[in-house]
């Protein structure tokens, strides 16, 4: 994250949120101080991550199942990526087994995330709840970066998989982070991670 950070931001102050599996984010301000947000691993602080966007829908669906949510096609679509049948009674059961067994971890949550950001795209409440909590997740991150920093409007460059590639989480972003932390925008960045790579092994080589 710090060599993404210098990457996109050399020489001004700026943020850069990372959002895939799990998340993290992290910011500088113009005189070269640091802030870290989130990133404590997936078991004390998924929230805004591909995880926590699969795990969200698939507790929901077990709702569903035992009835305390009206039944809907997000139970459906969860359970089918799971490879188990919806009509099956016993399906329940076996995603409490699943979920514990040491493959599946966060990346089976993970895997799930997808379908819950096609269902939010395609209108599904439930669906459309879960990606908008994780949005305002990640925008809570730039603002407390900008707080602890005392950034005004900092640029922020949003990256990782699950902001790449699920719309419905990108845009919510961009509109948590509009509501959640006034001033700060979406920006390009100068660089990617290997050029923060090169700056900072050349600050360390350069003469003092």
């Amino acid at each position: 994250e710090r060599t993404a950070l210098r990457g996109a931001f050399p020489d001004g102050p700026g943020i850069v949120v990372i959002s895939g599996t799990g998340t993290i984010a992290v910011g500088r301000d113009g005189h070269g101080h640091e802030h870290r947000c989130a990133g404590w691993g997936w078991l004390l602080d998924g929230a805004g991550s591909a995880m926590d966007l699969g795990r969200d829908g698939l507790a929901l669906s077990l709702q569903m199942a035992d009835g305390r949510l009206v039944d809907g096609p997000l139970r459906d679509r969860i359970w089918q990526a799971l490879a188990l049948n919806p009509a099956d009674a016993g399906s329940a059961q076996a995603i409490k087994a699943l979920v514990v067994e040491p493959s599946f971890g966060a990346a089976g949550f993970a895997r799930l995330a997808p379908v819950v950001a096609e269902l939010a795209e395609n209108g599904d409440p439930h669906a459309q709840a879960v990606v908008q909590r994780s949005a305002d997740a990640l925008a809570a991150m730039v603002g407390a970066i900008a707080r602890r920093l005392e950034l005004s409007h900092p640029p922020v460059w949003a990256l990782g998989g699950a902001l790449l590639h699920l719309k419905p989480l990108r845009d919510r972003f961009g509109s948590a982070l509009e509501a959640n932390c006034p001033g700060a925008h979406l920006a390009n960045p100068a660089g990617d991670a290997c050029d923060g790579a090169l700056i900072l092994a050349l600050e360390l080589i350069r003469p003092r």
